[in-house]
């Protein structure tokens, strides 16, 4: 099963992964409740299944993993995720520490369910994670202008 697909039929067990996950870090602050929790982890997951999805030259891959990516004007799931981590009292490597559990956890679920012998498309998966280590580099980014601005 390739990649994108497998994301969006187990959606939800990886959205409770990331839950699960994110709440075992302590903050300053109040508990988060189930929606602040999983905030923009929806988002971002579905963003990386159009990434995958999304025909690529050699060249643009090379461009993408140099951050050279495409740019747009609008704030991105991971740039919002940032900050309103931060508001909520999350340390930035606490935040970080979110993305690696996301992609250990969709990585070992797609693993679980993939048979002995069957192929895989290991273009999906250089792909996963060029596209989770750019939603963490716009996250650290946003997360480190907020914190500027708050100086």
């Amino acid at each position: 099963m390739r990649l994108p697909d497998f994301i969006l039929e187990n959606l939800e067990s990886i959205l409770q992964s990331w839950e699960d996950f994110a709440r075992t870090i302590e903050t300053p602050g109040a508990d988060l409740n189930r929606a602040a929790l999983r905030d923009h982890a929806e988002q971002m997951l579905r963003a990386i299944v159009t990434d995958l999805r999304t025909a690529q030259t050699a060249q643009e891959q090379i461009e993408k993993s140099h951050g050279l990516g495409p740019v747009t004007d609008q704030e991105t799931a991971a740039e919002t995720h940032a900050v309103a981590r931060l508001l909520a009292g999350f340390t930035i490597d606490q935040m970080v520490s979110e993305y690696r559990a996301l992609r250990a956890s969709v990585l070992r679920q797609w693993m679980s369910q993939v048979k002995t012998g069957t192929s895989l498309n290991i273009d999906d998966m250089t792909r996963f994670h060029e596209a989770i280590d750019q939603a963490l580099a716009e996250s650290i980014a946003s997360y480190s202008r907020a914190v500027e601005a708050s100086r």
